[in-house]
């Protein structure tokens, strides 16, 4: 009993270590990102595509038969202090297993010092220059994406998103070639729509889960946004930028138009006000907010983004669920090559 415990208070102490003790830069850049989690993702994302269904379902299932069997053990032992010590020794191991697998990637330096980034671009003329690109994206393309979407395999669309995708991850700092993945359907899907979960990378099993209800042009976007995370980027907002810099650069109108739907609704209201969209775009916009009402539970939605909230506070991200919302001033602010990649920061 002694020995488990002392195994238990020494997985506490550990988890602790690997979360809260400071990491030097380098160490993460270039040893943790750029290094152990890259032969990860390389070993292991090719793997997890290659199984049909969601590995995380599995571990899940796991998990709730080690905790069930911990509990029953506890109360055949009549022993609620083993119990609770062995119930946080697990949680210690998780706490271990996600920030070696992917968490330390939450440390690396945020993209807005990767790029040529100054906040004195985003001016109200740029915001508004940035929203009728946006518009004219939409309006031009929504035909054309709409063809696209009825006849390109999901494959296809996946190898021309890596196209336009992995040059920019490789600007913002990823010396190996990343390996993207292809996106599962969850079990819990449900419970992901009624919670307003749209996708999730899971560092568990090196896979990609995605509403099954997302539409067509919702997808794209949505798929960046979880290679970013794939990549080894952890801040949300960073994820937006990079998979809708990534989006915008493609010649796929598809690609091109997922990225303006989901940007548009980033755009200040003054700014949205004075564009005019066409018909069959309005109808997108209504198609997309009809698919989120029919399937969200408000009180589930409320407790699961406090929760996830609190999660990325934990993990460095000081904006919490607002660092979703960061990603126009990057866009705005940051200067650009002619293949729409963004220059890197500037040396001083």
């Amino acid at each position: 009993m002694k020995r488990t415990l002392a195994a238990d208070a020494a997985l506490i102490v550990a988890a602790w270590a690997v979360a809260v003790v400071p990491l030097a830069p380098r160490f993460v850049e270039a040893i943790y990102a750029n290094g152990i989690y890259a032969r990860l993702n390389v070993a292991l994302v090719p793997l997890a595509n290659a199984v049909p269904f969601a590995l995380g379902d599995v571990e899940a299932a796991l998990a709730a038969a080690l905790v069930a069997w911990g509990v029953a053990t506890a109360v055949r032992r009549r022993s609620v202090l083993a119990g609770l010590a062995h119930g946080a020794g697990f949680a210690a191991t998780i706490v271990i297993a996600f920030n070696l697998l992917w968490g330390w990637n939450y440390r690396r330096a945020p993209v807005a010092a990767r790029v040529d980034f100054a906040a004195a671009r985003v001016t109200a003329p740029a915001v508004a220059a940035f929203g009728r690109r946006i518009a004219n994206i939409l309006n031009g393309d929504v035909g054309a994406a709409h063809e696209r979407a009825r006849t390109e395999s999901g494959a296809a669309l996946r190898a021309e998103l890596a196209r336009d995708f992995l040059p920019v991850v490789a600007r913002l700092g990823d010396a190996w070639p990343v390996a993207v993945t292809v996106p599962k359907t969850t079990l819990a899907n449900r419970l992901y729509e009624a919670a307003g979960v749209g996708g999730q990378y899971d560092p568990f099993a090196f896979e990609t889960l995605l509403d099954a209800a997302l539409l067509p042009f919702e997808v794209p976007r949505a798929l960046a946004h979880e290679w970013s995370h794939a990549a080894g980027f952890g801040d949300e907002g960073d994820a937006n930028v990079i998979g809708t810099i990534a989006c915008l650069r493609s010649a796929d109108p598809l690609i091109r138009y997922s990225a303006a739907y989901w940007t548009y609704g980033e755009l200040p209201d003054a700014v949205r006000a004075r564009l005019r969209l066409a018909p069959a775009v309005r109808a997108d916009f209504a198609a997309g907010r009809e698919r989120f009402l029919r399937t969200y539970d408000p009180n589930l939605f409320r407790l699961s983004w406090g929760v996830y909230d609190r999660y990325l506070r934990a993990n460095g991200v000081a904006g919490g669920v607002a660092s979703y919302s960061r990603d126009l001033q990057l866009l705005v602010g940051t200067a650009f090559d002619a293949a729409g990649l963004p220059l890197p920061a500037r040396t001083r």
